[in-house]
């Protein structure tokens, strides 16, 4: 009996820190992968990725929208992307955060083609909060602004 406890009181004796280091670093990696597929897919005209990785009660504020929206804005929005689908932009990683089945990650993104193919110059600073909801990460919320000058 002693023979099969012995691992497991090797892994309690683990520091939670380092059980939830690898925990935390694959749910980052995970939840990049997705931000960075919304994105890609956005810019081809297809909000599908960003529909289909929405949690219950999902709300976000676009910096264009005087209020948060949710998935149904999406979805009404989904026809007219199809259509104008030349949207470019470039995103770089800030910061992660995670507290058990709740994350939140950072980023900035760099628009360089409107969606109708206009050349544009725009910087946005994103959040997007993320839950672990029937065993897969949904986008909760999120906000997006443009990026502020700063000295």
């Amino acid at each position: 009996m002693l023979r099969f406890a012995a691992p497991l009181l090797l892994l309690a004796a683990i520091p939670a820190h380092a059980q939830s280091a690898q925990t935390k670093t694959d749910a980052q990696a995970e939840i990049w992968t997705k931000e960075q597929s919304i994105y890609r897919e956005r810019g081809k005209g297809n909000l599908g990725p960003y529909i289909d990785n929405v949690a219950t009660d999902y709300l976000a504020w676009p910096p264009f929208s005087a209020t948060p929206t949710g998935v149904g804005d999406l979805r009404r929005t989904q026809p007219k992307m199809a259509i104008e689908n030349h949207e470019e932009l470039k995103m770089e990683f800030v910061a992660f955060a995670m507290n058990g089945n709740a994350a939140v990650i950072y980023y900035k993104t760099h628009r360089t083609r409107l969606p109708n193919g206009t050349p544009a110059d725009e910087r946005f600073e994103v959040t997007h909060s993320w839950v672990r909801q029937d065993g897969s990460w949904k986008v909760y919320g999120g906000m997006a602004r443009a990026q502020p000058t700063r000295p």
